[in-house]
């Protein structure tokens, strides 16, 4: 386990290894939501922060240029 996780560095650590591992958008929301626990929201809740993660900007404008999301 990478240490900034094994010490608490909770959702962020995980972005930013995700994000340096270059795990693809979708397998990164995956494995968010999976960790996030699976209920109703989940799915939209993991894709937000993978999205809003300093790490995915280029994805994040990618998604919002073909969903005309904010």
């Amino acid at each position: 386990m990478p240490a900034a996780v094994g010490r608490g560095g909770g959702m962020a650590a995980v972005q930013q290894l995700l994000s340096e591992r270059r795990v693809e958008v979708l397998d990164a929301v995956v494995v968010t939501r999976e960790l996030l626990g699976a209920g109703p929201d989940s799915l939209a809740q993991a894709k937000t922060t993978v999205l809003t993660s300093p790490g995915r900007g280029r994805e994040l404008r990618t998604h919002q240029q073909f969903t005309g999301a904010p």
